[in-house]
């Protein structure tokens, strides 16, 4: 009867190397997800405390946490996780080819009070084709839009708003040079009843740094964000 069991276990493991020829190798879980011919990639694996965060590689959007990239080109790549109500995280992240890099970042709340309201920002305004430039007024009630040049102007209830969010993604009206060069970075956008509006922010001219507008645009989300949600949380009660 022993030696019925032995070779009944003796067959069982050579049908599971058969099945899975990794075991063999002494290969890691991590390492047999790995895509076949990968000779030149590696997985990245994020996660964060609280889920949903937008997951951004090298400028490019590429999902939300938790999330595991199976083909990331072996090297050196920038990490930014971006959520609402968090600070943004950037890192470097070093790929090594097949291998698997794992990161948990646990996210940073905003704790940046208000302003004091009305605030005003110099802001880019996005159209379909091409942007105009002006002045963004946000109080306690309401987003006011005027162009420097032109008739664009709107008046936007913050109740009325359905959602407030950043996204990354190319700038229309793009020229050489400064925040409208034609580059992927993070903008502003709300969507309002029957419209949706994008911002990207700067501090004192269009030709200034992309990271400048950058910091100057997630300003300006943090403020209405915190605005809106507020009403929310109002409506709720």
């Amino acid at each position: 009867m022993k030696s019925i069991i032995r070779c009944r276990a003796i067959i069982l493991a050579l049908a599971l190397l058969c099945l899975n020829p990794a075991w063999a190798s002494g290969q890691s879980q991590a390492d047999r997800e790995l895509p076949a011919g990968g000779a030149s990639v590696g997985v990245l694996r994020v996660k964060t405390d609280v889920t949903g965060a937008q997951v951004i590689i090298d400028d490019k959007e590429v999902g939300r946490t938790p999330l595991t990239l199976r083909s990331i080109a072996a090297g050196t790549h920038r990490l930014t996780l971006a959520r609402e109500g968090y600070e943004d995280h950037t890192q470097q992240v070093e790929i090594t080819a097949q291998r698997t890099a794992s990161l948990f970042i646990v996210m940073k709340p905003v704790t940046t009070p208000l302003p004091e309201l009305p605030v005003e920002f110099k802001v880019m305004h996005q159209h379909r084709f091409g942007y105009c430039v002006g002045v963004l007024t946000v109080s306690a009630e309401a987003m006011d839009y005027k162009a420097e040049q032109g008739e664009d102007r709107f008046h936007i209830p913050i109740e009325t708003l359905k959602s407030v969010s950043r996204s990354w993604g190319p700038v229309p009206g793009t020229a050489p040079g400064g925040i409208n060069a034609a580059t992927d970075m993070m903008a502003f956008r709300v969507e309002a009843p029957g419209r949706s509006y994008g911002f990207l922010a700067y501090k004192d001219q269009i030709g200034e740094q992309m990271s400048v507008a950058s910091v100057k645009t997630k300003e300006l989300f943090d403020v209405v964000y915190k605005l809106w949600t507020a009403t929310l949380k109002s409506r709720e009660r």
